[in-house]
């Protein structure tokens, strides 16, 4: 790996040491090995901190000098060295931040709120975790550098959030490469080597459903249970189920069918019994009070379609009240339902293309959450032997008609 280029340090068998050029020698600056005062080298991400307050520090005795030299005269300044913080407020401002936009037929893809939000508190991260590196030039920065940064984060918010702001970074940076703001040759983001945090291995047990739907309907908050029917029994993303509008063919050859509002695809589910009941019985209650509103879904208190942050809070609320009689639905999240989905789905026998068809996974994700569930859910591979053994037996019967 390539030493990082950081203003007037060198590096020697990977040592920093300030180097200072004849114009800045000439202010009385001379070259010094970097070392902490425990007397042990700096690290890159040490060394570029120093380096950027000592550029500082130039600057103020330059200017004085200058002021000193010429007093009262307007002094001129060369450009200011495009920053991290620069390059965030810049990318923040391309259209992909914004809220798409038609053309012909299709529409520009754009982030989703869920990642803006994301993206953004990432940057947080880096302006609170250091000033210095955020105000940094961005072309100072290094794998070095980043790694360093990654290393910090992981050891003091855990590997999620360092893992989540390097990708922050990653973007930003390919960002601003393809925009010509940045003059990297390389994104100094990608390729650190991160570790991946391990799988969330957690689906719902109907117990765990049955408290949190009873814990809704008794907090008079009934369209949460309706959510968490409509996840369990759709295997549709939280964002997505809040989205859902009733299709203008509402069942179809006893199917249920509903569209994404924001993208227009359709979600076809055999009208389960549960869902069934439940849908049936929120249309009653919308009708009782003269409500008209395609969302499957509501926030019956206002009878307007949820805000995820506001949705989020008040599944919190059911969930601690059905904590109370069933303790272990206190680590649920609503995102499980996705996964419980998926896992009930192959315990009932489902191939995999036949759960993709109905959540919308990828095949390989489903492949994946049945690998986590398998060894947890030990009727899965007793299914397996079991289709294996009547295999063998059905082989063994056709040797002997031969």
């Amino acid at each position: 790996m390539a030493d990082p280029k950081i203003p007037n340090v060198s590096w020697r068998g990977g040592r920093p040491r300030f180097t200072p050029g004849e114009p800045i020698r000439k202010l009385g600056y001379k070259a010094a090995d970097l070392k902490r005062a425990d007397g042990a080298w700096m690290s890159a991400g040490e060394a570029l901190d120093w380096a950027l307050a000592k550029a500082a520090e130039i600057a103020a005795v330059r200017g004085g000098a200058a002021a000193a030299a010429k007093p009262g005269e307007r002094q001129m300044r060369g450009p200011m060295p495009y920053s991290l913080a620069d390059l965030f407020r810049d990318w923040q401002r391309s259209p992909r931040w914004g809220a798409g936009e038609a053309r012909g037929k299709r529409v520009e893809k754009v982030y989703s709120a869920n990642t803006r939000r994301d993206y953004r508190q990432k940057m947080r991260v880096v302006e609170d975790h250091d000033q210095d590196l955020y105000n940094a030039a961005v072309e100072a920065l290094s794998e070095q550098i980043l790694f360093g940064l990654y290393e910090d984060l992981w050891e003091t918010r855990g590997l999620h959030t360092a893992n989540g702001v390097i990708r922050t970074l990653s973007a930003a940076i390919s960002w601003g490469r393809r925009r010509g703001k940045v003059k990297l040759a390389t994104n100094p983001a990608m390729r650190l080597g991160m570790q991946t945090p391990a799988p969330r291995v957690r689906f719902a047990e109907r117990a765990e459903i049955e408290a949190l739907v009873a814990a809704a309907d008794a907090m008079g908050r009934p369209e949460i249970g309706d959510a968490v029917t409509l996840g369990l029994w759709t295997g549709q993303r939280q964002n997505d189920r809040l989205a859902l509008v009733v299709h203008r063919s509402a069942l179809m050859s006893g199917r249920r069918v509903f569209r994404q509002q924001k993208t227009g695809a359709i979600v076809s589910v055999l009208d389960a019994p549960e869902l069934e009941r439940r849908l049936t019985a929120a249309s009653a209650r919308r009708r009782a009070k003269g409500i008209v509103d395609p969302h499957v879904i509501l926030d019956e208190a206002t009878w307007k379609p949820f805000k995820p942050d506001w949705y989020r809070h008040v599944f919190a609320e059911v969930r601690a009240s059905a904590a109370k009689v069933l303790p272990s639905v206190a680590d649920l999240r609503d995102q499980d339902l996705r996964d419980t989905a998926v896992t009930w789905m192959a315990l009932g026998r489902a191939e995999p293309y036949e759960i993709a068809s109905v959540t919308g996974h990828s095949f390989e994700t489903v492949h994946s959450i049945m690998k986590h569930y398998l060894a947890i859910h030990p009727e899965m591979s007793d299914s397996a032997i079991g289709k294996m053994v009547a295999r063998w037996d059905q082989a063994g019967k056709e040797d002997e008609a031969l």
